[in-house]
């Protein structure tokens, strides 16, 4: 990854939801909150709307500054109103994974059932070339090899389903698969039956194991082999749906151990059985296999090639009949100011330190305000300043890019009372109405 040139020149700030700094205050460092930014003058005079003392429109140039504490210089950048060609802000929106099904959907399909059949699941991954250059496509299979006496109805279904998960799950071991993971899971149409409350109350799943430890209430519980757990409701025909292969008798009041047929795929977790486990013992409905892109690894250090798990799904040896079994997906979504564009962003604009490239062995540490897991929403300005020259015309363009912390509520950023909102305000006065106050505008996706 290379450097930024003159001719993308990127300042990029981390934005907290802070107090207000007092108008006329002199940046230097240490002197606010670490953290607060803020428009000042040339002079590192904190600026305030309007023409008045300390008004912004008083001024051709601003700064926007970051005290990063007493001990660090300034993080500073020097904007002309001349040299401002646009603005824009927008709301953050979160990443989302991709999800595909096979067969049934949580809504309708189902797996076409044929007897002593090879049935291939193919997922075929593309590297996003943009990160990764260019790369030839990396398969994983899924394989089942089903019984003689099948026919098509819900049991039949239940053993393809069964057969091709286990064999997906067997192939994405965690030590066979390090550029990219999914997860496969069973869904089934059926509504599922709630335990009762003094039975089971919490189970403890345990990510790539088979053990799940049963705790129980009162009553005790039976789960007997062969039944069917759902994560979720009794409604929730999306929700990962696993099989028993070892049933357990445990007795009130205490806890016991059942073995799921294929490992969970999840995160570690105890989940409370009241509207997280329900069941069933015998499906009498259409079943699915549902897979999951997994979030990749991510080093803003190490390696800042951010990127989800993209596949497609091809079937083969699935009956050719006048419904096939069909795939249904869900493309995966990158995110707007979720926290790794954030971090690339921030990371790049720190600028050369005397290498060619910032990918190097060891990598380069810097001081980073981006915080994993956190939303933002980018404000961006670009600025044009065309400079004359002995020899010709040249020019220096680029990007400062306002990361605003904060959570979204029903989809839609707010700049916080405070820097945040002080901020929108002060270079609105400067250049008449560049951000909404309000409402940041949102991507449906």
């Amino acid at each position: 990854m290379a450097l930024d040139s003159k001719n993308n020149i990127k300042s990029v700030f981390i934005v907290p939801a802070a107090s207000a700094v007092t108008t006329g205050t002199k940046m230097v460092p240490g002197a606010t909150p670490t953290g607060s930014v803020v428009i000042t003058n040339m002079s590192n005079v904190v600026l305030t709307t309007g023409t008045g003392t300390n008004g912004v429109q008083n001024y051709s140039k601003i700064k926007i500054i970051k005290d990063r504490g007493a001990n660090l210089p300034l993080q500073q950048v020097i904007l002309d109103l001349a040299d401002v060609k646009a603005v824009s802000a927008i709301s953050g929106a979160p990443s989302t994974e991709q999800v595909s099904y096979i067969g049934y959907n949580g809504t309708t399909g189902n797996i076409q059932v044929l007897a002593s059949n090879f049935y291939t699941i193919k997922l075929e991954h593309v590297p996003n070339a943009f990160a990764y250059g260019k790369r030839p496509a990396n398969y994983k299979y899924g394989t089942y090899q089903s019984p003689l006496g099948l026919t098509q109805n819900s049991a039949g279904q239940a053993n393809i389903a069964n057969g091709l998960v286990a064999s997906l799950v067997q192939n994405f071991v965690p030590n066979r698969s390090t550029d990219w993971k999914v997860k496969s899971e069973l869904v089934i149409s059926d509504t599922t039956t709630a335990f009762g409350a003094t039975t089971a109350t919490s189970m403890v799943f345990t990510k790539y194991s088979k053990a799940v430890t049963v705790n129980t209430g009162a009553a005790g519980v039976t789960i007997a082999a062969g039944t069917y757990l759902r994560l979720g409701a009794t409604t929730s025909t999306t929700s990962p749906v696993y099989r028993v292969a070892t049933g357990a008798v445990i007795g009130a009041t205490s806890s016991g151990t059942i073995v799921l047929e294929v490992a969970y795929q999840g995160d570690t977790s105890t989940i409370t059985v009241a509207g997280g486990v329900t069941f069933i013992v015998t499906p009498a409905g259409d079943f699915g296999i549902k897979i999951t892109g997994l979030k990749q690894q991510y080093d803003v250090n190490r390696w800042r090639q951010y990127d989800k798990v993209r596949f497609n799904v091809l079937l083969d040896g699935f009956p050719n009949t006048a419904t096939p079994t069909a795939v249904t997906t869900t493309a995966a979504f990158d995110g707007i100011g979720v926290y790794e564009q954030a971090a690339n962003d921030e990371y790049i604009s720190w600028g050369d330190e005397g290498q060619v490239f910032v990918d190097q062995v060891p990598p380069l540490f810097r001081e980073q305000d981006a915080a994993s897991g956190t939303q933002y929403s980018p404000a961006v300005i670009s600025w044009l300043n065309e400079l004359p020259s002995l020899i010709g015309a040249g020019e220096n363009k680029g990007q400062v890019i306002l990361y605003f912390a904060g959570a979204l509520v029903a989809g839609v950023f707010t700049p916080a009372v405070g820097t945040q909102a002080n901020i929108v305000s002060v270079f609105n006065s400067w250049r008449a109405s560049s951000f909404p106050a309000t409402n940041w505008p949102d991507v449906v996706v």
